[in-house]
């Protein structure tokens, strides 16, 4: 497969990968055999984030998080409780932006706060029935197999590639 062929897919950590990870470890596993992609993309902190991921043994390409962006670019106030604060417009519109800019096929997240200006397709996880819906007519189902799941999302990605 060749680079610009390669699946890319977002996935979201808190509500997503936390909700089944013994199921993303699969998907996960699955979708990296297959050439694909899968960037985590979290509010963060990214650390505490790769350690999750290294003792559930979920496998990934890249870890984004938002938290740690916008630290080293000097825009977090952190104050004395522990507690941050970062702009609402930036943190919001993180995802979608990191989502375009690093050609992601498809987003999933459990938070439609983060959907506004995506350009990405999006799909939000419902954790309680485990599937996404991409705007009222995509649905991907999570009780099924990573295998088949991943046959859904390729479809998909096939169908919006040929738009």
């Amino acid at each position: 497969m060749s680079e610009s062929a390669k699946i890319r897919i977002g996935l979201d950590f808190h509500g997503v990968i936390t909700d089944n990870p013994s199921y993303f470890k699969n998907f996960a596993a699955e979708a990296l055999k297959r050439g694909m992609e899968i960037y985590i993309i979290s509010g963060g902190p990214k650390a505490t984030i790769a350690e999750y991921l290294k003792k559930w043994q979920i496998p990934y390409t890249t870890i984004f998080a938002i938290l740690d962006y916008y630290d080293a670019k000097g825009c977090v106030k952190f104050f004395d409780n522990g507690e941050f604060k970062v702009d609402d417009e930036l943190w919001n519109s993180a995802k979608a932006t990191y989502c375009k800019e690093h050609h992601i096929d498809l987003h999933i997240d459990d938070s439609l706060s983060y959907s506004e200006g995506f350009s990405t397709p999006f799909c939000y996880y419902d954790g309680e029935n485990k599937q996404c819906q991409i705007e009222d007519r995509w649905h991907i189902n999570f009780k099924h197999s990573p295998e088949q799941t991943l046959n859904n999302i390729e479809a998909f990605i096939k169908e919006q590639r040929e738009k």
